[in-house]
């Protein structure tokens, strides 16, 4: 029996980080299943309850001295955690965990993490010295490897890809009846909006709406995906409000087989979530990009789709000259986003291998 601790932005209904506990954690119980599996939580029972694996709460902190302890190794569950773009307390939170695994002697892995940017001075030297302890590193892009690399972290570091692209699509069966029940008209080809609240977000918003009842007069229907609840659904309640045509919210939450499914039946999607832009990719379905972050940038160009520019500057004309042009080139651009898509499920199926080496002493 080997013992696994993960640790990541879990249990605060990010479909994104859920989405990628869940394909660790599938692909842990696949490739090696005399793991013991422990994850750490924001809702420690509910992620029990809907992963069948044991989790502690991220607010106790015995427990997670704990939790530890009795790893065989601790991993750093993808996503982008270490940055201090949204918060510098979450930063110097993960890096604690990463620094006492390493001072009671355990092993640590990161398992096709995002990374940075860093800007505060401390914060970088804290992340260096932290991060230079680190056993085994692999990362989703290569600028990742480069914020490191830049920061000070002299590791090897392995380029692998997001750990969601190694999720295996099964059956469409009733994707239409839930589209039929979210009362979408499955005979125009729909159009998926996926936004979140960000700085200055009263223009974004205002560009959005009019871009939304621009594709609606245009005989699409549009729908607003939200990725996580409730402020992504708040915020595309206050876009559609100011709309003139009606859009559709995604009322209910669904797994990640059934968002992906949803969104293979998308003609495109426009995403300021990375995870938005994941999916659609994993469904096949071409994706312009809202860049609040860097990451989205980093992967809009490694599967070659459109970046309508940073959230800030957002502009109509240019939003919809390229949501044309895309539309205008729409067999390239799916044959592009098809291509990648392979190579990159092919990159992050590396993770788990290198894991099962790693923690078989190979």
């Amino acid at each position: 029996m080997k013992n696994i601790f993960i640790f990541g932005y879990y249990g605060f209904q990010n479909t994104g980080d859920e989405a990628i506990l869940q394909v660790i954690v599938d692909q842990i119980r696949k490739n090696i299943p005399y793991a013991k599996i422990t994850v750490l939580s924001y809702k420690a029972k509910e992620t029990m309850e809907k992963y069948n694996i044991e989790a502690i709460s991220r607010n106790k902190f015995g427990d997670l001295i704990k939790a530890i302890k009795e790893a065989d190794i601790v991993i750093s569950g993808g996503g982008s955690i270490l940055q201090d773009a949204t918060s510098a307390r979450s930063l110097v939170y993960y890096l604690s965990i990463i620094y006492i695994a390493k001072k009671i002697g355990k092993k640590v892995m990161f398992y096709g993490n995002g990374f940075g940017p860093i800007t505060k001075p401390f914060n970088k030297k804290l992340a260096k010295n932290i991060i230079n302890r680190v056993d085994l590193i692999t990362v989703r892009d290569q600028q990742s490897k480069e914020e490191m690399i830049s920061l000070g972290i002299e590791k090897d570091i392995i380029v692998t890809a997001d750990v969601t692209f190694a999720y295996n699509m099964t059956n469409q069966q009733n994707v239409e009846e839930i589209l039929i029940n979210e009362n979408i008209d499955i005979n125009k080809k729909i159009v998926g909006i996926s936004i979140r609240k960000w700085k200055n977000e009263g223009k974004y918003k205002v560009v959005i709406a009019k871009a939304g009842d621009y594709l609606i007069s245009r005989g699409y229907e549009v729908i607003f995906i939200p990725m996580q609840r409730p402020q992504d659904y708040i915020i595309s309640e206050e876009i559609a409000s100011i709309m003139k045509e009606t859009p559709k919210i995604l009322e209910k939450n669904y797994s990640l087989q059934e968002l992906i499914n949803i969104m293979s039946k998308l003609h495109i999607i426009i995403g300021m979530r990375l995870h938005s832009l994941i999916f659609s990719t994993i469904a096949g379905t071409p994706v312009l990009g809202i860049e609040y972050d860097t990451k989205i940038g980093n992967f809009l160009k490694i599967v070659e789709q459109e970046n309508l520019g940073r959230v800030e500057r957002l502009d109509l004309d240019n939003l919809i000259k390229k949501v044309e042009y895309v539309l205008s080139n729409y067999e390239e651009y799916k044959k592009r986003i098809n291509l990648k898509r392979n190579v990159l499920k092919e990159k992050s199926d590396t993770n788990i291998n290198l894991l099962k080496s790693f923690i078989e002493g190979r």
